[in-house]
């Protein structure tokens, strides 16, 4: 590639960490407001601290009308610089998922056009930095859910309202689950049905291995611990402590089977998840690094619109997944060195495949199934367990996942 080739690349790949780390210093600003707020209507001066003489009750009507009116001041600042966060936020994601699309659409002419460049270090700063700063925001939620349930509670209403009732307590539950759990929280966003990110293990330059998954549909903030602990499982099973486990569930996934047949939430999160594995999973590894990129379900179609955007991953494992992803129609990423599927016997999501979310990945050119896969297309009796229990520690798909992230699958290929 020559120098125009360079920089045709360099100008075309956006960088974000500036907008981040605006939108990440700006709410210490709003703190401040809020605590001057505070400072400011903590104490009420009564009368008699203007003397008790003619016009006191004015000087005290003046003095409380000048407080009053400083903190509609300072509340209408506040409430101006959380638009100026919101408006960076959004216009960032704008611009990310204008930038995939067109990375896609360069592809399909000249695929070393389409490499996104790296960013000179991760965004967001270190981990135990992010970890400490999300950790303080899922508290500040936990705050919010909490008073919001107990006026809930206190409020007499309808009985539909137990519904409510109900969801609050699960998300209030599962923020314990998370602050109370060993898991990194490295990204978070109380919005919707919650989006975070965690890690298990370590990011730097001893790091040889990195498992990442995305989860499918129905879930929700409160099933981050269980999943955390089936990606974990990858991670526990290296007994150097070299490999890491993150479990990627930044996007509102589906809710329910209509709301799944729609590839929406899967174009939404994809450009989100290559970007998170180029411009801040990559920076943090030495060079021999592996990063394993699965998908489980509706996160098929998530990684597979991903890898069709450039993810930078080695591997990608299609597991019971919806699809390659809506549009794909061949492999045009030249950076996973190798794609896999898993999809177990009589698992229901076989009649899915090939619809919505594009082709099924047990027959894709390119694709080559593990050995655990036992794909059983046509007209059989589904068997639902098998769409969660392919992801089981210790079972032999499982093995087989782990033997991808490991880089054994080869040696075990060659030997065959």
């Amino acid at each position: 590639m020559d120098r125009s080739e360079q920089t045709s690349v360099a100008r075309f790949a956006v960088n974000h960490a500036a907008l981040d780390t605006a939108a990440q210093a700006l709410p210490d600003q709003v703190a401040v407001l809020g605590e001057a707020r505070r400072n400011l209507t903590a104490r009420t001066l009564v009368t008699s601290a203007f003397a008790n003489v003619s016009g006191s009750q004015a000087a005290q009507a003046g003095h409380s009308g000048n407080i009053q009116l400083n903190e509609r001041g300072l509340q209408a600042a506040s409430s101006r610089l959380t638009g100026i966060i919101d408006g960076i936020t959004a216009s960032n994601v704008a611009v990310r998922r204008w930038d995939a699309e067109q990375a896609a659409k360069i592809r399909r002419l000249n695929p070393d056009l389409v490499v996104p460049e790296l960013a000179d270090g991760p965004s967001g700063g270190s981990v135990a930095d992010l970890n400490a700063a999300n950790r303080a925001q899922i508290e500040a939620a936990r705050t919010v859910a909490g008073a919001e349930l107990k006026e809930l509670e206190a409020r007499p209403g309808p009985g539909d309202r137990e519904a409510e009732i109900r969801h609050l307590r699960e998300k209030i539950a599962a923020y314990d689950e998370i602050l109370n759990s060993n898991t990194q929280i490295i990204e978070f966003d109380p919005a919707g049905d919650g989006r975070i990110v965690g890690l298990i293990g370590r990011l730097d330059s001893d790091t040889q291995s990195v498992a990442v998954l995305v989860p499918g549909m129905n879930t929700g903030l409160e099933d981050f611990p269980r999943y955390a602990d089936r990606v974990g499982s990858f991670a526990g099973a290296d007994p150097t402590g070299r490999t890491a486990s993150v479990l990627w569930m930044n996007g509102d996934f589906p809710q329910g089977l209509p709301e799944a047949s729609s590839a929406g939430p899967s174009r939404e999160m994809a450009p989100r998840l290559a970007e998170f594995v180029n411009n801040d999973l990559r920076p943090r590894l030495g060079e021999g690094a592996q990063v394993t990129v699965i998908g489980h379900s509706y996160g098929g179609a998530i990684v597979g619109l991903a890898d069709a955007a450039g993810m930078r991953a080695d591997n990608v494992i299609h597991v019971a997944s919806a699809g390659m992803g809506e549009g794909v129609t061949e492999l045009t990423n030249p950076y996973p060195t190798a794609r896999y599927s898993v999809t177990l016997e009589h698992d229901p999501i076989q009649w899915a495949q090939g619809r919505a979310h594009g082709p099924d990945p047990d027959d894709f050119p390119g694709v080559t199934p593990l050995p655990s896969s036992h794909d059983s297309d046509g007209w059989f009796v589904p068997d639902v367990s098998s769409h969660s229990s392919v992801l089981d520690p210790g079972s032999p798909s499982w093995r087989d996942m782990n033997d991808v992230v490991h880089g054994a699958i080869r040696e075990r290929q060659s030997a065959l």
